[in-house]
C-alpha cells in the first residue's frame, strides 16, 4: 500500500531547515521571522501598557514614564526585527520618538519643579496630560497603519487611541 503524496510549498521549507552540511563543509542560518508576526508581537505587548490608554486623570506620572521606558524597550525590539524597507520599521520609529519626546517634556519639568522653578503645580499637571495625549494620538495613528497594512487585531482598550472612524 502505498502512503498518499503530499506537496509541500517551497517557502515552508526554509523555516525548517536550520543549516547544511556537504563534506564536511556547512553554513547555518535562521530564517528571517516574518514582519506580521513581528508586529503582533509588538502590539501584544502594547496592550498591555495602561499608560497609551487609561483615563488620563488616573495616571501617576512616575509610572506612566516607568511604563514609555519599557514601551520604548519594545519598540527597538520591534525595530531590530524587521527589514530594512519594512513599513513597520516607520511605524516603530515614529511611535519611539514620540516616547522620548515625552520624556524629554517630563524630565525638563521634574528637573524645573525639583528645583522650585515651577511653583504652579497646575501648569506642570497640564502640560504632563497634554503630552500624554499627544503621545496618544501618534500611537493611534500609527497603530491603525500597523494594523490595517498586517491584518493584526487590536484589543478594545487599546483601540480606544485609534482614530475615530469616518462618517
Amino acid at each position: 500500500m502505498r502512503g498518499k503524496r503530499v506537496k509541500v510549498q517551497s517557502q515552508s521549507l526554509a523555516s525548517r531547515l536550520a543549516g547544511l552540511s556537504i563534506l564536511g563543509f556547512g553554513a547555518s542560518w535562521k530564517a528571517p521571522e516574518p514582519e506580521r508576526v513581528v508586529v503582533r508581537d509588538v502590539i501584544t505587548a502594547l496592550e498591555d501598557k495602561r499608560a497609551l490608554y487609561s483615563q488620563a486623570v488616573w495616571e501617576e506620572p512616575s509610572h506612566v514614564v516607568q511604563s514609555l521606558l519599557k514601551i520604548r524597550d519594545e519598540l527597538t525590539g520591534g525595530l531590530k526585527r524587521v527589514g530594512d524597507n519594512s513599513p513597520a520599521k516607520d511605524a516603530f520609529r515614529i511611535m519611539r520618538a514620540a516616547c522620548r519626546d515625552f520624556l524629554t517634556l517630563h524630565s525638563v519639568q521634574a528637573q524645573e519643579h525639583n528645583h522650585g522653578m515651577m511653583r504652579d503645580m497646575g501648569y506642570q499637571q497640564e502640560e504632563f496630560f497634554v503630552g500624554l495625549g499627544k503621545l496618544r494620538a501618534t500611537f493611534g495613528q500609527q497603530l491603525a497603519v500597523l494594523g490595517y497594512l498586517y491584518g493584526v487585531d487590536i484589543e478594545e482598550s487599546l483601540a480606544t487611541i485609534l482614530p475615530p472612524e469616518a462618517k
